[in-house]
């Protein structure tokens, strides 16, 4: 089975942010996946390091970002 490929399309700087991002889009019934580096779960960020990337799958990349433009 073939995995869809994944696209970056929001960077949120806080675990609150990126949950509310996520939930903002499954809302609008497209699946959202967090990735994070190790820092985030402390609650800050150096230079990216702590950042929560959200990434939906390419084919709702163009619905996702016309979602969080209108935030």
């Amino acid at each position: 089975m073939n995995e869809p490929k994944l696209v970056e399309v929001y960077t949120a700087y806080g675990e609150a942010q990126a949950q509310l991002i996520r939930g903002k889009l499954e809302a609008e019934g497209i699946r959202a996946i967090l990735q994070n580096e190790a820092l985030g779960t402390l609650g800050f960020t150096i230079d990216g390091l702590g950042a929560f990337k959200i990434v939906v799958a390419e084919q709702d990349e163009q619905a996702a970002r016309e979602i969080l433009s209108e935030t």
